[in-house]
């Protein structure tokens, strides 16, 4: 805007130069036509002759008085390619500053993040009480029993982002203030807090976790991270039906299970006790918004799948995170391809979630031969959970 005003107030006294030489030649071109004129030859012939020694100083004069209008009009026209010139060299140099200050101010951030992530990771397990440890994450304070030290240990390695790194970056970008998740198998509450966090105080969560000492720690956790206003936590197990169901608490507590003890864990290690399993559909009321369902039962999601056809009927939007887990299957006596058909019938697509990223691909079961256990993201073609998820 000061560049314009500039060149707009250099152009005025261009514009009158210019008018002033225009006038002088107009003048002497009328001049000459009426002194000259060729309907008086005799008197033209006798005017050319009397001012035949004039014309010299006169063609003088006339250079003069436009030369020195030229001279005006040519300085006034460089001083303007200038100062554009300048205006244009000024223009490339914000907009150079600018990017080198928006890639100045990336990297920043980056560091910045870094450092908030290597703080975190140098935070040593706190002692809670003689059974139970907190380690600090992205999201709060999960507790953790002492009697898992695999699950300590692998909490301490893995670092602030959890265990699952890549789920729970697409899980902040599919949930928004504001929205509903539903947590089925959420053991000590990783991912609860971060669906916490993400849907803010407006939102709310249900988590569901059937193992009585994951569901105490659960619930310590929240009321640490003080999340309790936004998550309800019930512990109970989700199936197809509503029943009574024995349920096998491992020594690695996340591979507990409906299914029986996990493979290479006897019958000895691995603790029975009786659950109650729900139909996530009872669960839920109708009519109620539902936009994220993660699923982690360790085989056994095909029956939480059967359970919840309503709020997959009223909720064209939702988004689900499931464990594609092949031993697990096996225990099932379910085929992958059996299993990834169940979701594809409802009209879901399905997407393998990359653990490092967090960036989701289109994948076929035969893409997954080969792997051992990947979370799926289930989603309907051209929906917002869609778009989010890719974004």
């Amino acid at each position: 805007m000061r560049g314009r005003a500039t060149l707009e107030r250099r152009d005025t006294p261009l514009a009158e130069a210019e008018a002033q030489r225009d006038a002088a030649r107009a003048a002497l071109a009328e001049y000459t036509t009426r002194t000259f004129s060729a309907t008086q030859p005799p008197i033209g012939r006798a005017a050319r002759w009397l001012l035949a020694p004039f014309r010299r100083p006169a063609r003088q004069f006339r250079g003069f008085m436009v030369g020195d209008i030229q001279k005006k009009i040519d300085h006034a026209q460089s001083t303007l390619e200038t100062l554009r010139s300048l205006g244009e060299m000024l223009s490339a140099f914000r907009s150079d500053a600018n990017r080198h200050t928006v890639d100045l101010a990336t990297r920043i951030d980056a560091v910045e993040t870094r450092v908030e992530e290597l703080s975190l990771r140098v935070r040593t397990p706190i002692e809670v009480d003689n059974s139970t440890v907190a380690v600090r994450t992205a999201d709060g304070f999960v507790l953790v029993p002492r009697s898992d030290t695999t699950l300590l240990l692998m909490l301490c390695d893995a670092g602030p982002q959890g265990l699952e790194p890549g789920t729970r970056r697409l899980l902040t970008r599919l949930l928004v203030s504001g929205m509903m998740f539903v947590d089925v198998g959420a053991h000590i509450g990783l991912l609860t807090l971060a669906g916490a966090r993400a849907v803010g105080p407006q939102g709310r969560v249900v988590a569901l976790e059937p193992t009585p000492i994951t569901f105490d720690l659960l619930n310590r956790a929240l009321a640490i991270n003080g999340l309790t206003d936004r998550v309800e936590a019930q512990r109970l197990a989700c199936g197809a039906r509503a029943e009574r169901r024995a349920f096998h608490v491992g020594t690695i507590l996340g591979h507990s299970s409906l299914l029986g003890p996990a493979p290479g864990i006897s019958e000895r290690s691995a603790r029975r006790i009786e659950v109650d399993v729900v139909r996530l559909d009872d669960v839920v009321p109708t009519g109620t918004r539902v936009d994220v369902v993660k699923i982690d039962v360790e085989g056994a999601e095909l029956d939480v799948l059967a359970g919840m056809t309503r709020i997959l009927g009223e909720n064209p939007d939702l988004a689900m995170i499931a464990e594609f887990g092949p031993s697990h299957l096996r225990r099932a006596r379910i085929t992958p391809d059996a299993w990834f058909e169940a979701f594809l019938m409802h009209g879901l697509e399905a997407y393998a979630i990359d653990e490092l990223s967090g960036k989701c691909d289109l994948v076929r079961q035969q893409d997954l031969t080969a792997v051992e256990s990947v979370n799926i993201l289930f989603c309907r073609t051209n929906s917002r959970a869609a778009a989010r998820a890719k974004s």
